[in-house]
C-alpha cells in the first residue's frame, strides 16, 4: 500500500486532482518536512510517471498529454515563478541531506549531487524567463507587497546549502568532486546573470528597503518566504515528497514541451546579458526537461524495490 492512501495534501491530489492545480497553469500547495527525508521508491508511483521515470536511466522526460500554450504571459511566468521555487526547495533539501551525510561518499553520489546544482541552476532560468516588464509589473510588486525588504536569503532550505553552493565541500566527498565544484561555480555564473537580465539599474528589495523595515526574527522571515510560495511545513512521508517532486517535474516539462523556455509572444531572449548566452548556461537551457528526468529518476529509481537496472551516472548534464 502506497503511503500516499491517506489524507494528506500529496495523497489528495495523487488521487483525485490529475491536472497540475487543476487547471492549466494553476498552481499547488508544497507540503514539506522541516527536515530533508530520505526520497522512496514507490511502485505506485513508478507506475504514474511512468512517462518521467521511464524503465531505466536512459529514458529521457518526455511529456504527458499536458496544456496546450498558455493563455497570457502573466499566467505563465505567475506558474513558473511559483512552481520553480517550489522545485528548488525540494532540489536544496535533497542537496543538504546528502551534504550531511559523513562516510565518504560513492562516485555516483556525488554525480546525483552536481545533477542537483545543474537543477537549481535550471530553475533559475525557468523562473527568470519572464520578460523584464512581466517581472517589473507583476512579480517583483508581488514579492514587495509580501514584504518591502522580502529576500531569497529567507529561503528555509538555503540555509544548509549555502556552504556547498558556495564551493565548499564535505569531506566525504574530496577527492571525487571536480564536476559538482565546476556546477557549483556555474550556479554563481547564471545567478549574477539573472540579476543583470532581471534588475540590470535596480537594486535587490532588501537593498531598498533598508532603512524603512524592522529586522524580523529568522524564524518569522522563513514562514514569510514559505507562504509566498504556497509551501507548508509538516511531518511528511518520503512518498509524499518524491509525489510533489513527480508532479511538478511533470508540470515543468509539460509547460516546456507546449511553450518553450522563451515562448514566441513573450520572448525574453533578446533581454539575455552576456553571462546567459555562454555556452555553458545555454546547454542547461536546451536539456532542462532531460535533466529534470534523470533527477526524478534519482529521487524514485534509486531506492525502489521493483527497480532491476542500477541508475547510472552519467555527470550532471542528464544528456
Amino acid at each position: 500500500m502506497s503511503a500516499l492512501d491517506g489524507t494528506s495534501t500529496a495523497g489528495l491530489l495523487e488521487a483525485g486532482v490529475t491536472e497540475f492545480g487543476g487547471r492549466a497553469y494553476g498552481l499547488e500547495p508544497l507540503v514539506l518536512p522541516t527536515d530533508p527525508v530520505q526520497s522512496s521508491g514507490d511502485g505506485q508511483l513508478i507506475r504514474r510517471y511512468a512517462e518521467l521515470l521511464g524503465p531505466g536511466p536512459d529514458t529521457g522526460a518526455r511529456s504527458s498529454a499536458g496544456p496546450g500554450p498558455a493563455d497570457s504571459a502573466e499566467q505563465l511566468f505567475w506558474f513558473r515563478w511559483i512552481t520553480g521555487h517550489q522545485l528548488t526547495f525540494m532540489l536544496w533539501q535533497e542537496l543538504g541531506r546528502r551534504a550531511a551525510g559523513t562516510a565518504p561518499a560513492p562516485p555516483d553520489e556525488v554525480d546525483s549531487a552536481a545533477r542537483l546544482v545543474r537543477g537549481y541552476s535550471a530553475m533559475l532560468l525557468y523562473t527568470a524567463s519572464c520578460t523584464r516588464d512581466v517581472y517589473h509589473r507583476v512579480i517583483r510588486p508581488s514579492m514587495a507587497l509580501h514584504h518591502p525588504a522580502f529576500s531569497g536569503a529567507w529561503a528555509r532550505d538555503y540555509g544548509p546549502v549555502r556552504t556547498v553552493l558556495r564551493g565548499r565541500l564535505p569531506a566525504a566527498w574530496e577527492g571525487r568532486a571536480d564536476t559538482l565544484t565546476e556546477e557549483c561555480a556555474l550556479n554563481e555564473a547564471v545567478h549574477e546573470g539573472i540579476a543583470l537580465k532581471l534588475v540590470p539599474d535596480a537594486p535587490s528589495l532588501l537593498q531598498s528597503s533598508a532603512s524603512q523595515s524592522r529586522p524580523l526574527p529568522r524564524d518569522v522571515r522563513a514562514t514569510l518566504f514559505d507562504t509566498y510560495f504556497l509551501t507548508l511545513r509538516a511531518p511528511c512521508s518520503p512518498t509524499e515528497v518524491a509525489a510533489q517532486l513527480l508532479r511538478r517535474v511533470r508540470a515543468v516539462c509539460d509547460d516546456l514541451a507546449a511553450n518553450g523556455l522563451y515562448p514566441a509572444y513573450a520572448s525574453s531572449r533578446t533581454e539575455k546579458p552576456d553571462a546567459l548566452r555562454a555556452e555553458r548556461v545555454e546547454e542547461i537551457e536546451h536539456t532542462v526537461r532531460r535533466l529534470l528526468g534523470r533527477i526524478a529518476r534519482d529521487s524514485v529509481w534509486r531506492s525502489s524495490p521493483t527497480s532491476t537496472r542500477p541508475l547510472e551516472g552519467s555527470g550532471s548534464h542528464g544528456t
